[in-house]
């Protein structure tokens, strides 16, 4: 099989945007100090404030500097998928209370909040951008319309060869 040049190029276009969209992720954590600098809002748990398919902006933010009625992004383990919630509370040992805007009440992770679980401050929203990425993960989660979106791309690879 022959790749044409044009082939080659677009291929390299590709890996280009992916490291450039790389780089921009790992620049903006630096300048914003947090580990976690662009986040997709994957529930409608902060209706009215922000729908699910947003994109959000975080900044880090020394312990100090929250407060209550601040929207946070926290992990409530390592494994789980980041919270975006609004701080209601701070407890007296320095521990945070959230609960999300369109929530009738907090579940049980959200009453005991370290700092150390807070990858930052919502400092800016993009409405619907985030669809992208929304989409993308829940084709990962059917491999099967994955192979066949991967063999229709790589089909369309070979008949424009």
């Amino acid at each position: 099989m022959h790749i044409s040049r044009e082939d080659k190029k677009n291929i390299l276009y590709i890996i280009f945007g992916v490291l450039l969209a790389f780089g921009i992720n790992q620049t903006l954590g630096f300048v914003l100090s947090t580990d976690m600098p662009v986040v997709a809002v994957e529930s409608n748990s902060m209706v009215p404030t922000f729908q699910k398919g947003d994109i959000l902006v975080l900044q880090g933010v020394p312990e100090k500097d929250l407060k209550i009625g601040d929207i946070i992004v926290f992990s409530p383990s390592p494994t789980q998928t980041p919270v975006v919630h609004r701080i209601i509370k701070i407890n007296n040992d320095g521990t945070f209370q959230t609960r999300g805007d369109a929530n009738s009440g907090q579940l049980p992770f959200e009453k005991k909040i370290e700092y150390s679980q807070i990858h930052g401050k919502v400092i800016f929203i993009i409405p619907y951008i985030g669809w992208v990425k929304i989409i993308l993960m829940e084709l990962l989660k059917w491999p099967y319309i994955l192979i066949l979106l991967l063999g229709g791309f790589v089909a369309i690879l070979i008949y424009i060869s």
